[in-house]
């Protein structure tokens, strides 16, 4: 055989490998390997896909908020008419009792009263100025003891309110004090007396039984393996109030199966994130996927929490079946989770570059979770403000 025909061989095995292919939405051709699917995208379809479906989620935000702020006006336009009414009902029955005592009191008594009178009653009021020396009674030792006595007196008077026998000292308690500096006070008291007497003013026990402790808000970011090395960025604003609970291979039915006993002490009203399904989309079906969703949304909403779900991020080493299978869940995930009532929040226009991604095709690099660290950091701080 000659090499002309050992050519021509090649370019027909060449010819029946590369197949020229069109795009299922714009019509565009394309050369590819293989056989392609029947409903073939190219990458700027999808990508006009992808803006599509984000502008249809901030569209159903902007709804939402819109909605939001017509009932929020709604109640203030009704608080504003309450107050309204009340305070012209005060007006009123003060105009009626200051008419009535003026009636009372000048009744059958008419005056004449013109300019210039007023203009000379003004003048004689304003020539009379009383000149006094206010320090004139520290001139003499009787005005000093006198002050003296007096600033005693009102002393006592404020130090009357503590129930503290005699012999003991006296804290004085202003308006401006805090009940914990008013405790503190009275613990340094009793430590420098030695007894155990209870000197605690009066009104003040109720007042630091009943003031509680505003705690702040717990933050629960849960996931698999992709959730390594980003515990820095999130944890860095609040570390006694922020956890990262990293499970490595963990798929949908681990966490929720954990979910309970790694909220076991959270409070209420805690912010709980949730970044899995990465690796239920290499073994489950759609279909499966979603009921394992389903009944993670179930157990969430016997905890009082709020919960935001993290997108699944893209696998460069599968190909683009896989993240064809990844982009479905995410679709779907959005409208289900507007749905129930979580918020949902995606990062595949991020990780658009394979150099976010290590080696295997699968887990991030130092670079992809600066990235994805920061960008949770940023959804926290959002949710609790």
């Amino acid at each position: 055989m000659t090499d002309s025909e050992v050519a021509v061989g090649v370019t027909h095995v060449a010819d029946d490998t590369m197949k020229m292919t069109g795009c299922g939405s714009c019509g565009m051709y394309m050369i590819l390997e293989g056989a392609p699917d029947k409903s073939f995208l190219c990458m700027k379809c999808r990508l006009i896909e992808l803006m599509e479906e984000k502008i249809r989620g901030l569209e159903m935000q902007v709804e939402s908020l819109v909605e939001f702020r017509k009932g929020f006006q709604q109640i203030m336009e009704q608080r504003h008419e309450v107050s309204e009414g009340k305070s012209s009902d005060l007006q009123m029955e003060a105009g009626l009792g200051n008419s009535e005592g003026r009636l009372g009191e000048e009744s059958c008594q008419w005056k004449h009263v013109t300019k210039r009178t007023r203009q000379r009653k003004r003048r004689a009021s304003e020539g009379e100025i009383e000149l006094q020396n206010r320090f004139a009674e520290l001139e003499n030792e009787e005005g000093a003891q006198q002050v003296v006595t007096e600033g005693d007196r009102a002393r006592k008077k404020r130090r009357a309110v503590s129930p503290i026998g005699k012999g003991e000292e006296l804290m004085e308690i202003t308006p401006n004090m805090s009940p914990r500096r008013i405790q503190d006070g009275l613990k340094r008291i009793t430590r420098e007396n030695g007894n155990g007497k209870n000197l605690q003013p009066e009104g003040t026990g109720d007042r630091l039984e009943n003031s509680t402790v505003t705690r702040k808000r717990q933050v629960y970011v849960i996931g698999d393996s992709l959730l390594r090395r980003i515990d820095r960025p999130v944890t860095r604003a609040d570390p006694e109030n922020r956890r990262v609970c990293c499970l490595p291979g963990a798929k949908i039915r681990d966490v929720d199966l954990r979910l309970k006993r790694i909220l076991k002490g959270a409070g209420k009203n805690s912010l709980i994130i949730l970044h899995v399904g990465t690796n239920d989309t290499a073994r489950f079906s759609l279909e499966s996927i979603k009921g394992d969703y389903a009944r993670l949304g179930r157990t969430l909403k016997e905890i009082e929490a709020q919960v935001i779900f993290s997108g699944i991020l893209p696998v460069p080493r599968e190909g683009q079946q896989r993240c064809d299978k990844i982009m479905t869940i995410n679709r779907w995930l959005r409208q289900w989770c507007y749905k129930e009532g979580f918020g949902m929040y995606g990062h595949w226009e991020a990780f658009m570059d394979r150099g976010q991604f290590s080696r295997d095709g699968l887990h991030l690099s130092r670079e992809g979770n600066r990235l994805l660290g920061w960008r949770l950091a940023q959804l926290i701080k959002r949710a609790l403000n």
